[in-house]
């Protein structure tokens, strides 16, 4: 990870720490490299879970974690008292994004969470940071609201009325050192003096470059190396997944169907359920419910074995999605965190060498 590190930051040394406040931040999994390497420190942050913030709050100990809806004006009032205080000079933002993703078929853009870039904009009004940083699934940009906005579009705007150079796009975390194709949009705003986005790299890390080397586990078994474990599935659909190769979905099999828990047949319809990642390009995206076998292509890539079956008939373990976004496998995380949380916040998360990248730019 250092030498990826390296060939992002390249000779920069920062001379003296400079201070955010970070709004949405989850976990904090994005922030991760950017102390250390840039000189970035998380002042103080907004996270509206309460799990979610004592995991920021554990890694991030010196990081003022407001634990609150943005929505409401004592915690709004609040982010807006301590920015200032602690010397803030840039906000970085990451808004929930259910509202706008493909992956969710309930997604409705003008909910409440899909309007959440309007606090963030308040916020950016009352504090007049040097520089904004805002990110989310790439259709943050083209949706249209019920009252006729479209939101990136009515960002960029706002943004450059308040006195900022904006650049904005898409990005792909696998264009930045990290093993996974994850798309996000991203908008870049500074006051006098223009922040590009930074030029893709050339190099791919695959799948293999990232979890080849880690030892062949069955669901339900442990390796025991940290985080290297899998959670049980039913054994029937194990089965099937035995007999369905690499790359390849269960529903393209001749006779090993996808099936439920019981095996009964599955009604899933999607092709991407039941279906193994691919070994020699980055990962797909890891998305909240990366535990299930009828998930968005959940399972491991497996390795074909004499009989002709593949072994690895599993979701990743917390280390393969530790490595897949980008960490290292010392990353802290909590021993109190529960499974559905850890794989909540890597599905989520904005990867720690995408921002890296995107922050450089201000140096």
């Amino acid at each position: 990870m250092e030498t990826f590190i390296k060939k992002i930051v390249g000779d920069f040394h920062w001379k003296k720490p400079t201070y955010y406040t970070s709004l949405f931040q989850s976990c904090g999994i994005g922030e991760y490299y950017l102390k250390e390497n840039l000189g970035l420190i998380g002042a103080v942050s907004n996270e509206i879970v309460p799990q979610r913030a004592k995991w920021a709050k554990e890694i991030y100990p010196e990081c003022e974690v407001v634990c609150g809806d943005i929505w409401d004006r004592d915690v709004f009032e609040k982010l807006v008292q301590l920015h200032k205080e602690k010397g803030c000079t840039g906000v970085m933002a990451s808004p929930a994004c259910q509202s706008y993703t493909l992956s969710n078929s309930k997604r409705n853009p003008s909910d409440k969470r899909g309007h959440l870039f309007e606090p963030t904009l308040e916020f950016v009004r009352r504090t007049n940071p040097e520089w904004v940083m805002i990110e989310n699934v790439p259709q943050m940009l083209t949706v249209k609201l019920d009252d006729g906005r479209v939101v990136g579009k009515y960002i960029v705007e706002q943004l450059k009325k308040m006195g900022y150079i904006v650049r904005y796009g898409v990005q792909n975390a696998a264009n930045f050192f990290t093993a996974q194709n994850r798309r996000r949009a991203v908008i870049l705003a500074r006051k006098h003096k223009v922040w590009d986005l930074p030029k893709p790299f050339d190099e791919v890390i695959t799948l293999r470059d990232a979890i080849g080397d880690l030892p062949v586990i069955e669901a339900g078994q442990d390796s025991g190396i940290k985080y290297h474990f899998a959670p049980m599935w039913a054994k029937p659909q194990i089965e099937v997944m035995k007999h369905t190769p690499t790359g390849c979905s269960a529903h393209d099999n001749p006779v090993w169907k996808p099936v439920n828990v019981d095996g009964s047949p599955s009604k899933a319809k999607f092709h991407c359920s039941f279906q193994r990642k691919a070994w020699d390009e980055p990962c797909n995206t890891i998305l909240c419910d990366s535990k299930g076998v009828s998930g968005f292509r959940n399972v491991h890539p497996g390795n074909l074995l004499p009989d002709n079956t593949y072994d690895s008939a599993r979701c990743l373990s917390w280390l393969e999605l530790m490595r897949v976004t980008g960490l290292p496998d010392d990353y802290p995380i909590p021993e109190w965190a529960s499974n559905k949380l850890v794989r909540e916040a890597f599905g989520e998360c904005y990867v720690p060498l995408n921002v890296l990248a995107n922050l450089r730019g201000l140096f």
